[in-house]
């Protein structure tokens, strides 16, 4: 059985004195009433920071979960930085990028408030941030995505000035290569709503420097298309 994996903060864990405690909360009912836990069992802490933490259950009370730390790793960094750029989409979908980009390997999210999106939300819900924790902690891994608050394309172009940018479009029928991301460190992948970028923004990102591509020669739909650019840039694979 795999262990069990959870994002705490760092002031959970006291490294000085090897132990840890998880009070009562959302995180305490999950180990105690939904998985059953009991002294003995193992699990995994994860503060940011880049560690996992093995840790042991020594006791548990209404108050608070207390155990012992019996280990620490480091997790392998994640190369290249993928920065995800996508235009908010209707919540399912949307909540789907975010979940698998996540899984893939994503370092950061920016979600776009572009000409054809319809929701136009300002703030970063707390589902979403609940998605990026689970994600993180089913793929295993040591660090969280950052999100930052939607925003407008000038805006995003802004937040990626240290970024090769590659932006997905349908070419009118060419097809453009995917660059060598093998040589990139930073990279920002943008990624348009249902109906795509604008002429407009395409030429507001290709003025900026961006590579203009398409993968393959079939319409796929927003969610699909950030999923596998992530993949493709992640893995080091040429489309």
């Amino acid at each position: 059985m795999r262990t069990a994996r959870f994002f705490v903060p760092s002031d959970w864990i006291a490294q000085s004195a090897q132990a840890f405690s998880i009070p009562a909360g959302s995180m305490h009912k999950q180990i105690v009433s939904v998985l059953r836990m009991k002294a003995g069992d193992h699990v995994s802490l994860c503060p940011n920071d880049g560690t996992e933490i093995d840790c042991e259950i020594t006791e548990i009370t209404k108050a608070a979960i207390l155990g012992t730390i019996i280990g620490t790793r480091m997790g392998e960094p994640l190369r290249p930085s993928i920065t995800v750029c996508a235009a908010i989409t209707k919540r399912d979908t949307f909540e789907w990028t975010l979940q698998k980009c996540t899984e893939i390997g994503a370092t950061a999210f920016i979600p776009l408030i572009t000409d054809r999106v319809i929701k136009k939300t300002k703030d970063v819900p707390a589902r979403w941030m609940d998605i990026l924790r689970e994600a993180s902690e089913q793929s295993g891994r040591t660090t969280l995505p950052v999100i930052h608050d939607p925003s407008s394309l000038k805006l995003a172009i802004e937040q990626t000035t240290k970024c090769d940018r590659i932006v997905l479009h349908e070419s009118a029928g060419k097809v453009a290569i995917m660059p060598n991301v093998r040589m990139m460190d930073h990279v920002a992948v943008f990624v348009g709503p249902e109906g795509g970028f604008s002429d407009n923004e395409i030429a507001e990102l290709a003025s900026a420097g961006s590579t203009v591509v398409q993968i393959g020669n079939l319409v796929m739909r927003a969610e699909t298309a950030a999923t596998i650019a992530t993949a493709l840039i992640r893995f080091g694979v040429a489309a």
